[in-house]
């Protein structure tokens, strides 16, 4: 599972960047809910085909990749093919492309499934042209002919399983590129790659697949927070899948080879960076900033000096060089301690990092230690292993104990995007159980399926988790936190709206208060182009007390896209009456202002943030003051 909540934030509201006026056109009526597919026009040439779905009513779809083999999967809701259509006669003889359809009536509603294998030579583009959907499949640059499906497969040493293991992941950033070893007892050549790309509302992304191996000791997501935005690692049968996040609209260059030490992934940011350099030239003076300003953090991404060539490298920047790689990436520091009680370095430790740090009650004593331009976490580490001391680090916190106790991060449920506040749904308390009554024997075989999800979601498994959720709510129908989760699931996780609607519908069949189930319904709804829909479930989201904080601000970005600027100002303004200002809602709302015209409430709100004491990331502090000058003159 993700770690961070604003990764979800950022998942769900990017979602409402894909917003297009529908152009439904009906001059067939076909049955309710039902989507017609009319005719299916292919065209080959070479090696592109192009597949055309002519509908009569604008589709409810959603597309997600799969692997080993790689395949195409498009999910339609409640669509019917004319009987004309032969399916076995759609996609002509080729060698790197096949159709299978399949119609999933156990699904509410009822999907149609195309399923297409593609050769790992092709890449794919599928787009919505008012109620059609083209699909293009056409070659990746530079693919070899060997790549296509005709071909032998390519023979890779067998390794035994749980022979291999992979111990660290260890990056290191240079001019313009970024290197990521994943250490191993021993050099990885089996393994698979392969990208994902033009996914609404997802990152462009890079897969790797590695084979019979044990990456039971790598951590489950490492944010790098270069033009390689994170990578993610998740448990795929005897081996594991490791993900890399792009943070650009488009996927970097890479490069990925056997070494000795395991597999080397390098990155090539040379392009991504020039062209991100123009792009924040051209924000600084344009008169709308993103969605991330709304909805992400205001994080400051340090940026590393280029080297000039032929410069003699200096031991400062060898030993920089060495942290870099060794992940040690922090602010750099110079201290000189003599007998200093531990509590007031750790005290130091928080002041440097602006990080939440708790110290164990037992731990005490005093230290010595002197040490010159080196990053403060690793000093840190030197004082925990000279004291023997540990520490845990979730959500900007860290918790410093000694070695011989225990620690374990807290868990609850929390009323937001986080989807956390559902997994244990098991333990749910809004169905109580009188003392002496026995349980039914459905409710006991749900509890045993969600435990069998629970263990699924946690190995990233995610579609057979769905599964289980969903035989769990058959069994267990009243039971809103079941449904409830899977509209989670099928929004976050899986990308499929229709189904998330679905879900929210049913949780709200049994607690009409769900506003969490009323916020899934709306994001899903939006997505799907169902504009009525997604406002009055938006409305009914913001009707708890307090309002939930994720359905005020989604609702506003909602409402911004929908040229409502006054109902935007509206929900940010009730907003900050119950949860106070941040970074995000008064750079949004000196926006809104602008946009308005409202030349004095937009400066009142420009000077409000930048003097409010907030960290303001360099480009938009920048922006502000543009934003200042212009309004002066």
């Amino acid at each position: 599972m993700h770690k961070k909540l604003s990764t979800y934030y950022l998942t769900i509201f990017c979602s409402l960047f894909l917003l297009w006026a529908n152009n439904v056109q009906a001059s067939n009526k076909p049955e309710p809910g039902i989507y017609t597919i009319k005719e299916i026009k292919t065209v080959l040439k070479e090696d592109t085909l192009l597949l055309l779905l002519k509908g009569d009513s604008v589709p409810a779809y959603t597309m997600y990749e799969l692997f080993s083999p790689p395949r195409l999967v498009l999910d339609i809701a409640e669509a019917h093919l004319e009987k004309s259509i032969d399916t076995s006669k759609i996609v002509p003889k080729n060698n790197f492309a096949n159709l299978k359809i399949t119609t999933l009536t156990d699904k509410k509603p009822q999907i149609s499934r195309f399923e297409i294998s593609l050769a790992e030579s092709h890449k794919y583009k599928v787009n919505r042209i008012n109620n059609d959907l083209s699909i293009k499949l056409f070659p990746k640059q530079g693919a070899l002919a060997s790549d296509k499906l005709t071909a032998a497969p390519k023979k890779t040493p067998t390794v035994q399983a749980a022979s291999l293991i992979l111990h660290d992941i260890i990056v290191r950033s240079k001019q313009h590129k970024t290197e990521i070893l994943f250490k191993a007892n021993k050099p990885i050549d089996d393994f698979r790659q392969d990208t994902a790309i033009d996914r609404a509302g997802l990152p462009d992304s890079l897969f790797v697949d590695i084979n019979n191996i044990d990456g039971s000791e790598l951590v489950r997501e490492l944010v790098v927070g270069t033009d390689l935005e994170k990578i993610r690692v998740a448990t795929r049968g005897t081996g594991v899948r490791i993900v890399f996040d792009s943070s650009k609209d488009s996927l970097f260059s890479y490069a990925i080879k056997t070494v000795p030490q395991g597999l080397l992934v390098t990155i090539d940011e040379s392009e991504l960076t020039k062209t991100a350099e123009k792009t924040d030239t051209a924000k600084s003076a344009a008169s709308d900033p993103t969605l991330d300003a709304l909805i992400d953090s205001s994080e400051a991404v340090a940026t590393e000096k280029a080297q000039s060539p032929g410069k003699k490298v200096t031991a400062a920047e060898s030993m920089e060089d060495s942290f870099g790689f060794s992940g040690y990436k922090s602010k750099r520091i110079s201290v000189d301690f003599y007998k200093i009680d531990l509590h007031n370095v750790f005290r130091l430790f928080r002041q440097i990092s602006d990080i939440n740090l708790i110290v164990d009650e037992s731990v005490s004593g005093s230290l010595t230690l002197a040490l010159n331009d080196v990053p403060w976490d690793f000093a840190l580490d030197i004082i925990l292993n000279l004291k023997d001391l540990k520490k845990e680090e979730r959500h900007n916190t860290i918790v410093i104990y000694p070695a011989k106790k225990e620690f374990t991060w807290p868990e609850r449920a929390s009323d937001n995007l986080s989807f956390e506040a559902d997994v244990e749904v098991i333990e749910q308390e809004a169905l109580i159980i009188q003392q002496g009554t026995p349980q039914s024997k459905e409710i006991m075989q749900a509890k045993e399926l969600l435990r069998k999800a629970k263990i699924e979601m946690q190995k990233d498994n995610i579609e057979d988790a769905a599964l289980l959720y969903e035989q769990a709510f058959t069994l267990w129908p009243q039971n809103a936190k079941i449904s409830n989760r899977l509209a989670a699931i099928y929004l976050v996780n899986l990308g499929m709206n229709a189904q998330s609607i679905h879900f929210a519908k049913e949780t709200l069949k049994i607690d009409k208060k769900s506003y969490q189930a009323a916020l899934y319904a709306a994001i899903a709804s939006a997505n799907m182009d169902q504009i009525p829909e997604a406002m009055e479930y938006f409305s009914q989201s913001i009707n708890g007390t307090p309002p939930l904080k994720e359905a005020l601000i989604s609702y506003a970005v909602f409402s911004e896209k929908q040229d409502q600027p006054e109902a935007a100002l509206k929900l940010l303004n009730r907003y900050s009456e119950v949860y106070s200002d941040n970074v995000n809602t008064m750079s949004s709302k000196a926006r809104l202002y602008d946009a308005l015209g409202k030349t004095k409430q937009a400066t009142e709100q420009y000077k409000k943030l930048l003097y409010s004491g907030y960290q303001i990331v360099p480009g938009l502090k920048n922006y502000i003051r543009d934003r200042l000058t212009m309004n002066k003159d």
